[in-house]
């Protein structure tokens, strides 16, 4: 019996030591830094060689939190909301000037209001994480195939004439 125990409990200390090994270290930085993909992110492009050129569309976003999760959430829907403003958006844009004795003020305001925006087909391209400070950084490119994207922006239109 003391054997079999011997095995059963060797087996789950190799065991936990193998689920060890597969897990990823992120890493802990001491000043704050962005990928330098992310800092040029651009909105479209192009992939591939040749005949085998495919263009996309690409959106980014970053996340922080103390829950590692929670700044995965944040940068992924920051990023579906960026590709959702392209997509099927509208913008209030309103500045105003006044002179009031020879003082100028000025206010300017600015708006976005996005609807219910169907997003499909976008893979992710890029990430990055790491931690600062007690706090979880994270960063996304998505992308999207452009005929898909430009298909999408079609709909939008249309939906939005309807209404």
């Amino acid at each position: 019996m003391k054997g079999v125990l011997k095995i059963v409990a060797t087996g789950a200390l190799v065991s936990l030591l193998g689920a060890c090994s597969s897990m990823t270290t992120i890493a802990e930085r001491d000043t704050y830094a962005q990928p330098k993909w992310y800092n040029s992110c651009k909105e479209s492009g192009t992939e591939g060689w040749f005949w085998w050129e495919k263009d996309y569309a690409y959106a980014c976003g970053a996340g922080e939190s103390i829950y590692a999760q929670a700044a995965e959430e944040q940068m992924y829907a920051i990023a579906m909301n960026n590709f959702a403003k392209r997509i099927n958006s509208k913008v209030n844009s309103k500045t105003e000037i006044g002179f009031k004795n020879d003082v100028k003020s000025t206010d300017t305001m600015i708006s976005y209001v996005v609807k219910d925006t169907v997003i499909r087909e976008h893979l992710q391209r890029e990430s990055g994480h790491f931690t600062l400070g007690g706090k979880h950084y994270t960063f996304v490119k998505l992308k999207m195939p452009k005929e898909t994207f430009d298909a999408l922006i079609s709909e939008a239109k249309q939906q939005n004439q309807v209404q």
